[in-house]
């Protein structure tokens, strides 16, 4: 009975330790979170507020509006007046060449960018003009004289006879982060020293049509007619970009503009202002994107590089270095190349005159050669000829064909002399579909060599489930490929 006693004894000190241990451990973590909790209260939230968002705002105001100009300008054109002064081009109405030449104005905005009057704005506000005036934000007006002008990326430069301005600094594009808050200034619908601002919504566009060499910068700051030239900026005040156009069915802000990176603005700028012109180093070709099926045809593992197309005329750099049609670089001046865009924007980067090793894939073979670069020429496009005769169609394909002779091939200025020529192609077929038209010569099917239509009937003769024909075609006088899908 005893024994039982001191059993029982144990068992509840040993409880009371452990209660004890328990209430000690509570009490600890007790006093550790009150401790948190008022080291929190004493310690100001690290989080900005909306005030302090809003005094940035006001600060960058101050700090680049002073910078942002409006500008005003004049072109002289040949027109015919409507109401209120509206003027349709000449060449809707034929013959009214001759008519009087009328002043047509605009209203655009740009930048100081430094204090002696120097002006950052777009080429189609002012790289046209016949007189321009700059109001500044003081209210002081000057006129203007255009420095120069580069139409392919849609930049400017005026100069007004001042000193001592306030200028706004160009920032690092190449920093910037979708996301990113950022301002536009500008004078929308003639509204001088308006501020917009959003977010970065996209970096490096691409528009079609708006520029070879401009990457946009996209954003849904509110940008309007007026506010082209002016800058886009960052939170730190810096201009990160130059306002250059919308995209909107309306004609107004939907949200969707775009702005030329500064770091691409500040190269042109540095050269109009040095030679009053841009120039860029080209290699004279045409490349093209490599797809599946052509990378197949012409045996390359891979579809990163860019495929020469053609050739220009004339003995180009790249003729000289012996690159020739069907050739894929993939890299230039030791920078590895993955589409053609960045092809001609890697090129066009480099001095004129520079001796730069190309690499290139010809016939599934790595190759190198070296180019000396010239000095890349204003495009001159080409319309092609349409000639030949009618051949009974291969209904296939649904397009007509026939022998290209020494003859046509003058005419139509071809640089080979063999191969079929497109006379005819059904609306509906394949090969309508993928741009082939009458008057283009085939020279290639599927990497095999075509010199007439007995070449092409004994390889169409062996397609067994091919589903897409790569062809290399000549279209008055330019090479290129061309993908057919097969219905």
């Amino acid at each position: 009975m005893e024994e039982n006693l001191d059993m029982v004894k144990k068992k509840l000190n040993r409880a009371r330790v452990l209660l004890m241990a328990l209430a000690l451990f509570v009490a600890i973590g007790i006093g550790y979170s009150a401790e948190r909790a008022v080291s929190a209260q004493q310690q100001p939230s690290s989080l900005p507020t909306p005030a302090d968002l809003s005094r940035t705002f006001v600060n960058i105001a101050k700090q680049v509006k002073p910078a942002v100009v409006n500008i005003d300008s004049t072109e002289e054109t040949k027109g015919i007046a409507l109401q209120r002064g509206g003027q349709i081009p000449l060449p809707l109405f034929p013959g009214l060449e001759d008519a009087v030449p009328r002043k047509q104005k605009g209203t655009g905005s740009g930048v100081i960018i430094s204090p002696d009057g120097y002006i950052l704005t777009n080429d189609h506000v002012a790289g046209k003009a016949t007189k321009l005036q700059v109001k500044l934000a003081d209210g002081r007006e000057f006129k203007a004289k255009l420095v120069g002008t580069d139409p392919e990326t849609d930049l400017a430069v005026i100069k007004i006879d001042a000193q001592d301005l306030p200028y706004a600094k160009l920032g690092d594009s190449d920093k910037l982060e979708q996301g990113e808050w950022v301002i536009a200034l500008g004078s929308p619908f003639g509204l001088q020293q308006t501020m917009t601002a959003g977010i970065v919504s996209a970096l490096g566009r691409d528009i079609p049509g708006a520029g070879q060499f401009t990457n946009f910068i996209q954003t849904d700051a509110s940008i309007n007619p007026g506010n082209s030239g002016g800058p886009l900026v960052n939170m730190n005040g810096e201009v990160i970009g130059i306002n250059s156009m919308i995209i909107s069915r309306s004609g107004a802000s939907e949200g969707v503009g775009f702005a030329i990176p500064a770091n691409l603005a500040s190269k042109v700028y540095g050269q109009l202002v040095k030679n009053g012109r841009v120039t860029r180093a080209y290699l004279g070709l045409y490349p093209v994107e490599v797809t599946p099926a052509i990378a197949r045809s012409l045996k390359y593992t891979g579809t990163e590089g860019a495929l020469v197309s053609d050739v220009s005329r004339g003995n180009p750099p790249a003729a000289k270095a012996g690159l020739e049609s069907g050739d894929i670089i993939t890299e230039v001046d030791g920078k590895a190349i993955k589409t053609p865009k960045q092809l001609v924007e890697t090129v066009a980067d480099l001095p004129v005159g520079k001796q730069v090793t190309v690499k290139f894939v010809r016939d599934g073979v790595e190759r190198t050669t070296m180019v000396t670069l010239g000095e890349r020429p204003k495009a001159n496009a080409q319309e092609p000829e349409e000639n030949g005769q009618e051949q009974p169609e291969d209904s296939r394909f649904g397009i007509s064909l026939n022998n290209l002779t020494p003859q046509i091939a003058a005419q139509l200025k071809l640089k080979v002399t063999t191969g079929v020529l497109v006379q005819n192609v059904q609306p509906d077929s394949s090969f309508a579909e993928a741009g082939i038209r009458r008057g283009d010569v085939i020279h290639r099917l599927n990497g095999k060599l075509i010199t007439n239509r007995a070449d092409w009937l004994r390889e169409t003769n062996v397609l067994k489930n091919d589903k897409e024909l790569v062809l290399q075609i000549e279209r008055n006088g330019q090479f290129a490929y061309v993908t057919v899908t097969l219905d």
